[in-house]
């Protein structure tokens, strides 16, 4: 048995529960009239799948004397607390430098401190990517994003 696997599948599964209860609390509504909880809904059904896919995967599989504390061994620590730094610095620049600014820099901290990439990549990709998700979700979808200090329409 793989117990890292069954572990996070046991965990996600959880986890999709918890995202389907939330979506049936904010009602489900129907197929063509859908509450605001229906996407959570399937979204916590498709969540618990892939979680007992993995979680069977995981049980029916041999392991060479794994235990559970190697399954965090090879975690590097120093890079979780500065994703977990950037996050909380981003949730409190956010509604000052607004949706793109904010998203360009903290994509921009990743692309450099996390996973070490040209200066050319990352701050081209932080652009096009704040961008593309502005355009989706402030355009397509209509989410009113916050605009910061730069003047976005």
């Amino acid at each position: 048995m793989q117990h890292k696997d069954a572990l996070s599948g046991l965990f996600w599964m959880a986890i999709g529960l918890g995202v389907c209860w939330g979506g049936i609390d904010l009602e489900l509504g129907t197929l063509h009239d859908p509450g605001s909880g229906f996407i959570f809904f399937w979204v916590g059904i498709i969540m618990i799948g892939l979680a007992a896919a993995v979680f069977i995967k995981g049980i029916r599989e041999k392991s060479p004397g794994m235990e559970l504390k190697a399954i965090f061994a090879q975690v590097q620590w120093k890079k979780v607390l500065f994703v977990l730094g950037a996050l909380i610095a981003y949730a409190l620049t956010f509604y000052h430098l607004g949706f793109v600014l904010t998203t360009i820099f903290f994509l921009i901290f990743l692309f450099k401190a996390i996973e070490p990439q040209r200066w050319s990549i990352a701050i081209g990709g932080a652009i096009v990517s704040a961008l593309t998700a502005y355009a989706v979700f402030h355009w397509w979808l209509g989410t009113q994003l916050p605009k910061g200090i730069l003047p976005l329409g």
